[in-house]
């Protein structure tokens, strides 16, 4: 969930103190100017002649009732005032504690998504390690059964197969699962060189489809987090080319760039003089041409959702954009400061 509502909602606080004190000078400059102009005219000598003799219709009365409903809307209107203050106060008080809340709780997704990630990681290097260790063993052992077991024990021999054939079986199964948990080059390469051969892989498995990939920018210095968010987004939409666009075009865009802030004068020259090092963001656009879906229609798969929850947790943006017949385009935008370690105030 995205903050800028609450810290535009915020912003529309009650006026600051310049602008009530000129509004009070109004009020009374208009005071005085009706007074002035009252006695150079001699407005109640006329009202009271012109009333006088309306007398039998109550009318000389009316400048004492409207004397005490100008007093009356008055004191309305300085209660509405004060109503209004107090629901400003009370509304900004709320508007602070849910930026505490979503503050918190994109710290805490954050936080999950590395224990995750941390989980992920040891589990892929437990499974390399250990299992891959002893199905090597495994398979060597067999291996040599094999060999000796060669036109003298045919039933050894052929058992000997099977478990060559079997240990094989589970060192390719473990293989995948150890690249679904940890993808393969990552921490080697880079985020580049891991999606590029990301992307080799589904052009293997999706000879129908055609695939382009553009990434700009320096990808070093990401906080782990990120780019292993970075990382699952491209694979979660590739996923859902698979299910849904098995012959699209499918268009790959990642780029690192200054983030394109609105600022005012005041605000910009500040920044510039606080801070001189730009702000950096993210960009993630992976567009197709394939049938596309409605949006307005419930979905029965979680993947958007995640991807959602995964670039809001890290302080980003996440758009998606559809039609039946129109192909299929997500965007994200995440800071590329964003995962990395802050300094407690």
């Amino acid at each position: 969930m995205s903050s800028e509502p609450l810290r535009s909602s915020s912003s529309e606080r009650s006026p600051p103190p310049s602008t009530v004190w000129r509004d009070l000078t109004w009020v009374v400059a208009l005071t005085v100017l009706a007074a002035a102009l009252g006695a150079a005219f001699d407005l109640s000598e006329k009202l009271y002649r012109f009333t006088r003799g309306l007398e039998r219709f109550q009318l000389d009365e009316l400048p004492g009732t409207l004397f005490v409903l100008s007093v009356a809307l008055a004191w309305f209107g300085w209660r509405r005032y004060r109503d209004a203050r107090r629901e400003a106060r009370h509304r900004r008080t709320l508007e602070e504690q849910a930026e505490r809340l979503l503050a918190d709780n994109r710290r805490l997704a954050s936080e999950a998504l590395q224990a995750q990630e941390l989980e992920r990681r040891h589990m892929a290097r437990e499974l390399h390690d250990e299992l891959g260790q002893y199905l090597n063993a495994i398979s060597l052992d067999a291996a040599r059964i094999r060999d000796l077991s060669n036109g003298r024990e045919p039933e050894i021999h052929r058992i000997s197969l099977g478990v060559l054939h079997s240990a094989s079986h589970v060192y390719r199964e473990i293989g995948g699962m150890i690249r679904r948990l940890r993808p393969i080059g990552l921490d080697e390469f880079g985020l580049p060189s891991a999606l590029e051969h990301c992307v080799d892989g589904w052009r293997e498995r999706l000879p129908n489809a055609s695939f382009a990939v553009t990434i700009e920018g320096d990808f070093s210095g990401l906080s782990d987090v990120l780019t292993i968010t970075l990382y699952r987004l491209v694979q979660e939409g590739l996923t859902n080319v698979s299910k849904y666009a098995r012959n699209a075009r499918v268009e790959l865009f990642m780029v690192r760039a200054p983030r394109a802030v609105q600022r005012s004068d005041e605000e910009a020259t500040a920044h510039d003089a606080a801070n001189s090092t730009p702000i950096d963001e993210i960009v993630v656009t992976m567009a197709d041409d394939g049938p596309g879906t409605d949006l307005s229609e419930p979905r029965k798969g979680l993947g958007l959702i995640g991807m959602r929850e995964r670039v809001e947790a890290l302080g980003g943006e996440f758009h998606v954009a559809s039609e039946p017949q129109r192909g299929f385009l997500f965007c994200a935008r995440v800071p590329a400061q964003a995962g990395l370690t802050e300094p407690v105030n």
